[in-house]
C-alpha cells in the first residue's frame, strides 16, 4: 500500500510512537500472533500516526525534538480489549495516561506535522485485525481470555519516543526507525507546565 497524497511523493511520510518495554512488550506480542490480521513486530503505542510530511525530515526532527524534550514521561496502564467497528481491528484501550497521550499529541500535530486524521486519535494498542466478521466474536473473547491472565503488570512507563519514516516511494510496510527522544526526567519547569495544560484540556 502507498500514500496518493502529493507531499508524501516528495518527503515521505512520518509516524511516532512508544514501545513497550518487557515484560509486557513480550506477553503483548504473544497475544498479538494469536490474533488474526496484520501483526506489528514490536508493540507500541502511536502517538501521531502515519501523515505525509511538508518538509524535510531533518526540519521536521528538529521541531518534533523540540516539543519532546519538554514533555514529561508519564506512565501508561492498558485496559480492556475493544474493537473499532470501522475496520474490524481489536485493540486494548487506555487507562491511566490517556490524557498526556492526548495532550503529547495535540503538541505534535502541529506546523509540518500538523494533519487530519483519518480517524478521530484515540490512544490505544492494537492487538490484531482487521478480523472477518464471521470470526470477530470468537477473536475477541480469545483476547479478553488471554489479557485477562497476564501475568505481568500491565502498566508501562513512556519515557522515549521512536521517529519512524517510510520514504518517498517505498512499500508501505518499508517503514525506517530514524531516530529517539527521551522525555524529561523528573519534574522540571516544562514538565510541570506540560500537566498544569491538561487542567485547561477538553476533549
Amino acid at each position: 500500500m502507498r500514500s496518493n497524497h502529493p507531499d508524501a511523493a516528495k518527503w515521505g511520510s512520518l509516524a511516532l510512537v512508544s514501545y513497550i518495554p518487557d515484560p509486557l512488550g513480550a506477553f503483548l506480542h504473544d497475544l498479538q500472533r494469536q490474533l488474526p490480521g496484520e501483526h506489528n513486530p514490536q508493540p507500541h503505542v502511536t502517538i501521531l500516526p502515519p501523515r505525509p510530511l511538508r518538509a524535510g525530515i531533518e526540519t521536521v526532527t528538529r521541531n518534533a525534538k523540540s516539543v519532546l524534550e519538554r514533555f514529561p514521561s508519564f506512565d501508561v496502564e492498558l485496559s480492556q480489549v475493544r474493537c473499532f467497528a470501522e475496520t474490524n481491528i481489536l485493540y486494548l484501550d487506555v487507562g491511566e495516561g490517556q490524557d498526556l497521550l492526548y495532550a503529547l499529541h495535540r503538541a505534535l500535530n502541529t506546523g509540518e506535522l500538523a494533519h487530519t486524521e483519518r480517524f478521530e486519535f484515540l490512544p490505544h494498542l492494537t492487538l490484531g485485525g482487521p478480523v472477518p466478521g464471521n470470526s470477530l466474536i470468537e477473536a475477541r473473547e480469545r483476547a479478553e481470555s488471554v489479557w485477562r491472565l497476564a501475568s505481568c503488570p500491565v502498566r508501562f512507563h513512556v519515557s522515549e519516543v521512536v521517529c519512524l519514516w517510510l520514504p518517498s516511494g517505498a512499500a508501505w510496510g518499508n517503514w525506517q526507525r530514524v531516530w529517539s527522544q527521551a522525555l524529561a526526567n523528573g519534574v522540571t519547569p516544562a514538565s510541570k507546565a506540560a500537566r498544569a495544560a491538561l487542567s485547561a484540556r477538553t476533549f
